[in-house]
C-alpha cells in the first residue's frame, strides 16, 4: 500500500521536492494506520472490551515497529551522543551506542567521556517521558585500568557500580586488561538443559536423543560463538561439556574418545564447529549490506 501510493507521484524531476513529497504521504498513512489500533485483553479465556490505543507501535510488526523505533532512537539518542564527541569510534565512525531493542551499551574510552553519554541518556529520559532501569544499569572497565579503584558512575541522580561480570544479550562479560568472557554460566545452562532431556528422554532411541540433545543443548554452547574471542583453553572446555554427553548418551566411559564415533555419526566436534561457523559469520559480515558492520569487519581483519 505505501509502495503503490508513493509510484502514484509520476515526476520525471528527482529533487528533494519529490522526496519529500513521498515522504508525506509514507507519513500520512502510517499516521492513519496507527491511529485506528484497538486491544482486547485474553484473561482466564474470556476477552475484554475494546480499547484505543494512541501511543507506541505494534509489538511485533515486522512490516514498520522496528524500523520506526530505530529510526527514532537513532534521532533521538545516537545522534545526540555522537554531537557530544566522546565515546569510541572505529575508522571515523560512531560506535559509542550500541543498541538491541531496549538493551543499550554505552561504549567510552574515558571515564569522563562515560559519565557525559550517561548525564545526555539522564537528560533524553527526562525529556521523552522514559523510565530507565538503573538497577539493571552495570558499568564494567576493559583495559589497562581494569585494576584500579574507579568512583561509581551516576545515572538519573543514582550510582551505578563498576561490576567484575555483566550480561549483555546473554554473554557475559568479564573485567579484564583485555576483552575476555565468562563461560562458567553457559556450562551451567548446558548440563542444565542436558539433564532435563535425559530425565525426560528415558526410553527414547540414541539417535533421537541426539537429535534433541544438539537442538537444545549444543545450541546452549554455540550461541554467539562466531562472534566470540575465546582461548583454546575455553573452546576445549566447551568441547569437553559436548564429548561428556555423547559418552553418556552411548554409553562410553569418561576416559574413551569419542572422535571415531562423531566421525561415524557424521558430527563435528565443538572445535570444527566454531571454526566452520566462524567462516559463515566473517563471510556474511564480508557482504554485508549493513556498511557499518561491514567496514567494521573490514579493519578488523585488516
Amino acid at each position: 500500500m505505501l509502495f503503490s501510493l508513493c509510484h502514484r507521484l509520476k515526476f520525471v524531476d528527482t529533487s528533494r521536492h519529490v522526496a519529500s513529497l513521498r515522504a508525506g504521504f509514507i507519513n500520512d498513512v502510517l499516521c492513519n494506520w496507527y491511529s485506528k489500533l484497538y486491544y482486547t485483553v485474553r484473561w482466564s479465556g474470556q476477552l475484554s472490551a475494546q480499547f484505543a490505543v494512541f501511543s507506541g507501535v505494534r509489538q511485533g510488526s515486522c512490516l514498520s515497529s522496528p524500523a520506526i523505533f530505530n529510526v527514532f532512537m537513532n534521532v533521538m539518542f545516537i545522534q545526540q551522543l555522537r554531537c557530544l564527541g566522546v565515546g569510541c569510534c572505529i575508522s571515523s565512525m560512531f560506535l559509542g551506542c550500541i543498541l538491541y531493542a531496549d538493551d543499550i551499551l554505552l561504549l567510552s574510552l574515558s571515564v569522563v567521556g562515560l559519565q557525559s553519554m550517561l548525564d545526555k541518556c539522564s537528560v533524553l529520559a527526562e525529556l521523552l517521558s522514559f523510565e530507565i532501569n538503573v538497577d539493571k544499569s552495570h558499568c564494567i572497565v576493559i583495559g589497562k585500568k581494569s585494576a584500579g579503584d574507579i568512583t561509581s558512575m551516576h545515572l538519573c541522580g543514582n550510582p551505578i557500580e563498576w561490576c567484575d561480570c555483566i550480561k549483555y544479550l546473554g554473554v557475559y562479560l568479564q573485567r579484564n586488561s583485555s576483552v575476555k568472557f565468562d563461560i562458567n554460566p553457559v556450562k551451567r545452562a548446558f548440563y542444565g538443559a542436558c539433564n532435563s532431556i535425559f530425565l525426560y528422554g528415558s526410553g527414547v532411541d540414541e539417535v533421537a536423543l541426539l537429535h534433541l540433545q544438539e537442538t537444545y543443548s549444543l545450541s546452549v554452547i554455540m550461541y554467539a560463538m562466531p562472534s566470540l574471542c575465546l582461548n583454546n583453553r575455553q573452546i576445549s572446555e566447551l568441547n569437553a561439556c559436548w564429548n561428556n554427553v555423547i559418552r553418556r548418551l552411548f554409553g562410553y566411559n569418561k576416559w574413551e574418545s569419542v572422535s571415531a564415533l562423531l566421525l561415524e555419526l557424521g558430527r563435528l566436534n565443538v572445535k570444527h564447529l566454531t571454526m566452520l561457523r566462524k567462516v559463515k559469520f566473517y563471510r556474511n559480515l564480508l557482504h554485508s549490506c549493513n556498511t557499518v558492520l561491514s567496514r567494521v569487519f573490514r579493519v578488523f581483519i585488516k
